[in-house]
């Protein structure tokens, strides 16, 4: 069944774990700098401004490359979807290091971009800016996803005007899928939320 096979080839691509790859590269363990995390903000903590941005553009590929396969073998909207999270859920349980990994925040992103490139572009904005303001990373994750989320609320009744591609998604699983997303993204953000509040957490630069 190629839905099956597409599922499983999106978690395995989900779960190449790029930070910790790149940062090994340089003789350093991603897992023991800074948060421990081996997604773009701790890399570019520990790497430093290039590396961080490799890792955010390779992440993302792992959510837009398997989405956009789906996508073009006229998969419906539930299958499209199941792939995307498929190589999110790679991302933050790669089996390359004992199902530990980063917080699925760039490869949501690669995901979000393949189905709707104006929502995905809108939401890195929201990121970039809360970044260039706060300097959180983690917060510009956080506002990125309710801005998504808010995005498809208000453009429940048009959607594929937002979408910018020619593809027909069911918008009650994009809604679903949204909101998930944006529930799962702040509950993976837990910490950084308590450290924020009491001053404590880690800037991105």
């Amino acid at each position: 069944m190629i839905e099956i096979l597409l599922i499983t080839i999106s978690y395995i691509i989900g779960s190449f774990p790029t930070g910790y790859v790149i940062a090994k590269s340089k003789g350093i363990d991603i897992t023991k700098q800074g948060s421990g995390n081996i997604g773009m903000a701790n890399v570019f903590r520990s790497l430093g401004f290039k590396y961080g941005i490799i890792v955010l553009i390779i992440d993302a590929l792992k959510g837009f490359i398997p989405t956009m396969i789906a996508i073009k073998i006229n998969l419906n909207t539930l299958w499209i979807l199941l792939a995307g999270l498929a190589a999110i859920l790679g991302h933050i349980f790669t089996i390359f290091l004992k199902f530990k990994g980063g917080k699925g925040v760039a490869t949501s992103l690669g995901v979000i971009l393949a189905i709707s490139p104006l929502l995905a572009i809108s939401s890195f904005i929201v990121w970039l800016l809360t970044v260039i303001i706060t300097r959180y990373s983690s917060l510009g994750s956080i506002l990125a996803s309710i801005w998504a989320l808010i995005i498809v609320i208000l453009y429940w009744n048009n959607l594929i005007n937002i979408q910018l591609i020619n593809i027909q998604i069911d918008k009650n699983y994009l809604a679903l899928f949204t909101l998930l997303l944006s529930i799962f993204i702040i509950f993976k953000h837990k910490e950084n939320i308590k450290r924020i509040l009491k001053g404590q957490e880690n800037k991105l630069f």
